[in-house]
């Protein structure tokens, strides 16, 4: 199982998937208790959209693909850890720890999609997607890992507006007591962007701003996302 998509679920669907195994609690998703005050026919919706995409078969039961999402989500569901970064949440299999599930945010708090996805696959992905992570170090920055900005240079960095560049990095420990954003072991939030060449990342918890260099960015990706670091030859 190296890269599976579905079609996209809304979250009742999502729930209604995560029952077959017991489960509740979808993290990073609206409360499903918010859904079941609705009343039954928000999930009597989500149950004829699951027969419609043939998750679920005309009389209910779980069809071959159908499992194949059910063990996703429970992968999902399972997971001790869990890192965002922009629209990608990603969760960790203790059963294939070469692979990564990964739920895409389409809709917010509405819509997404689920894939499994191999380390190696995702790593390739975000260089695609995001020009940050495969950006070219400039010399000077094999000389330091992060210098925390002067009051002035922070000044003229809150006023700079990164667009599209910016990459937001969330990370969720949910083993780590207490799980409080104010706890660096349960949560951390990192934004990178790059200014003129240079790599900027804001520790958003307790509000610093740093001149990054790419090895030092590239450790906190790679450390989060359980990556395998390149032996040098």
């Amino acid at each position: 199982m190296t890269y599976q998509s579905t079609d996209a679920f809304n979250v009742p669907e999502l729930y209604l998937l995560a029952a077959a195994f017991g489960g509740n609690v979808l993290f990073g998703l609206p409360e499903k208790e918010i859904y079941q005050l609705k009343g039954e026919e928000v999930f009597e919706e989500a149950h004829k959209r699951l027969i419609e995409k043939q998750i679920l078969s005309p009389d209910g039961k779980v069809t071959k693909a159908g499992a194949i999402i059910i063990q996703a989500i429970e992968y999902y569901h399972q997971s001790k850890k869990y890192v965002r970064i922009n629209n990608l949440m990603f969760a960790f299999s203790s059963h294939h720890e070469d692979e990564l599930i990964l739920l895409v945010e389409l809709e917010e708090k509405s819509l997404y999609k689920l894939f499994v996805v191999s380390k190696a696959i995702v790593l390739k992905m975000l260089g695609e997607r995001f020009p940050i992570v495969i950006r070219e170090p400039q010399e000077e920055e094999k000389t330091y890992l992060k210098e925390e900005l002067t009051n002035q240079e922070r000044h003229e960095i809150e006023q700079y507006d990164p667009g599209d560049s910016l990459l937001n990095l969330e990370f969720f420990h949910l083993d780590e007591k207490p799980q409080e954003a104010t706890n660096p072991s349960f949560y951390q939030q990192w934004l990178a962007f790059t200014n003129e060449e240079n790599l900027f990342m804001v520790d958003t918890v307790a509000r610093k701003y740093y001149q990054a260099s790419q090895y030092w960015f590239l450790k906190i990706l790679f450390d989060e996302m359980e990556f395998p670091y390149k032996e040098a030859n």
